[in-house]
């Protein structure tokens, strides 16, 4: 028992062929209840001789003398060994009441909240709780119950950033012997054996009937955790892999299809998904989905996702406000309380060299007005990639449009309007002769919600001349007689 938690201990604060007892090895603070599992910690430390740790016990104040019993405990056992003890005690009825949540989750804020101000006041490189094996193991099983992923399925982590654990592979029936032979004091918590809490109903009526039918079961599902947290480590390892290959960051969309190419969509879907808040039934429903119609829409809190024909597109919560969110000239210098109240940017004035940009949910517009000069050359407009001269709708590599469109400068008049597109808005697109409504172009477009929702337009003279992403008006293109170019880089 000694030299098992002698190894753990030194494998956890990476002190290798050093001695306990040196007084180089990391400060560690351990945190001492006066229980069984704590006090024999404690004693642990002792009888390895490390000499780098202080005691810290909290009386949580919930069992009335009990409590006061355990910190006076722990206090006198560490002023017989000469060890520094920190102690506190906290109100946690009266905090759980303020705080809306339970006396468990009071006590467990109020605890790790002081033990940070310990460890940053005094200097600490580590806290040592005392979990051990059948603790571990009781997560396991609370956490099939309840529903859990892979990682849920290792139990309690040894290591969680400066918090140890060298007692995890130690089991509660170790401990107890220990305890015996060294005769060292603690205090039984009487809440400990009332089986109305789902811990201590595993504890107490559950496992004794796995001991009978496997007296070591506790060390099977040991090798099991560790066998399922090898797998977590390698999937993580390949998870930032598969996120570049279907997730695009820049645009927050899934690949539909790539996702389909994976053996198992719906556990990639979840790595990526559970990030932005949703839950696995919730990833089920978008997997059995995935080869279904368009406009399916899913939300989690921070979240709402739209099922579009090749993507899952994904947005921030908010950012398919209709025509509310101000737009952002950069080097106007407006305030966003002008623009929230008209919703319109008026750019004026164009000149060469000049530039003028806006943005917009996500997307920039930048405007360039370019005289006639020896590289303008109307041919080289003429036909780029199969589309006509102006046409956005040209597909790059993930669907987005070419970013940038030329209109004829000498057919544009000065101030240009920039605003959302609203209901009654028709333009005459490239290549028609005819009007057709703003709202059934988009349609065409097969936009998901969002997007069409925050489709910009510009206007000239009242007139929309370009519906930038998408297609310029066939009076504004750039012909043969075109003279200087107004350029809108998008972005």
């Amino acid at each position: 028992m000694l030299s098992k938690f002698k190894d753990s201990l030194c494998e956890l604060i990476q002190i290798g062929g050093m001695h306990p007892s040196s007084v180089d090895n990391p400060k560690i603070l351990v945190a001492v209840s006066g229980g069984i599992d704590s006090m024999c910690m404690a004693q642990l430390f002792s009888d390895i001789y490390y000499s780098n740790y202080a005691i810290a016990t909290v009386n949580f104040a919930l069992r009335g003398e009990e409590s006061d019993g355990d910190q006076e405990l722990v206090k006198k056992w560490a002023g017989s060994k000469g060890i520094e003890c920190y102690s506190t005690t906290f109100d946690t009825h009266s905090y759980a009441n303020d705080n809306g949540i339970s006396t468990q989750m009071a006590a467990r804020d109020l605890r790790y909240d002081w033990f940070d101000s310990l460890i940053k006041e005094h200097g600490f490189d580590y806290l040592a709780i005392a979990h051990n094996l059948n603790d571990s193991v009781e997560t396991f099983f609370l956490n099939i119950l309840r529903g859990t992923g892979l990682q849920g399925l290792t139990g309690i982590r040894k290591k969680n950033g400066y918090i140890i654990r060298p007692l995890l592979t130690i089991t509660r029936r170790e401990i107890a012997e220990y305890v015996k032979l060294h005769d060292i004091p603690f205090r039984e918590d009487s809440t400990n054996a009332q089986s109305h809490y789902s811990r201590n109903r595993l504890r107490n009526m559950v496992f004794p009937e796995f001991e009978m039918i496997n007296q070591s079961f506790l060390n099977t599902v040991e090798k099991d955790m560790a066998n399922v947290q090898a797998a977590v480590d390698i999937l993580e390892e390949i998870l930032p892999q598969k996120k570049e290959y279907l997730l695009d960051l820049e645009s927050n969309r899934i690949s539909i299809e790539r996702l389909l190419e994976q053996k198992r969509p719906d556990y990639w879907l979840y790595a990526i998904l559970d990030d932005y808040g949703f839950n696995y039934e919730q990833v089920r429903q978008i997997t059995c989905l995935l080869d279904g119609q368009p406009g399916k829409e899913f939300h989690s809190d921070s979240h709402l996702l739209i099922k579009d024909r090749e993507w899952l597109l994904l947005y921030p919560k908010g950012s398919a406000n209709s025509g509310s969110e101000s737009l952002h000239s950069q080097n106007k210098g407006q305030t966003d309380d002008i623009y929230a109240q008209t919703k319109m940017l008026v750019i004026d004035g164009l000149s060469v060299g000049k530039n003028e940009s806006l943005q917009h949910s996500g997307r920039e517009l930048t405007f360039h007005k370019l005289t006639k000069t020896k590289v303008f050359n109307y041919s080289k407009f003429r036909k780029r990639d199969d589309a006509m001269v102006g046409d956005l709708f040209a597909i790059g590599n993930f669907g987005f449009p070419e970013p940038e469109i030329f209109l004829d400068e000498g057919l544009i008049s000065y101030p240009l309007e920039i605003r959302v597109w609203q209901q009654g808005d028709k333009f005459m697109p490239l290549g028609m002769k005819g009007f057709k409504k703003l709202s059934d172009f988009l349609t065409d477009m097969k936009l998901d919600k969002v997007t069409k929702t925050n489709t910009l337009v510009v206007l000239s003279g009242g007139k929309i001349i370009a519906v930038p992403g998408y297609r310029v008006d066939d009076r504004f293109k750039v012909s043969s007689s075109t003279l200087s170019l107004l350029r809108i880089d998008i972005k």
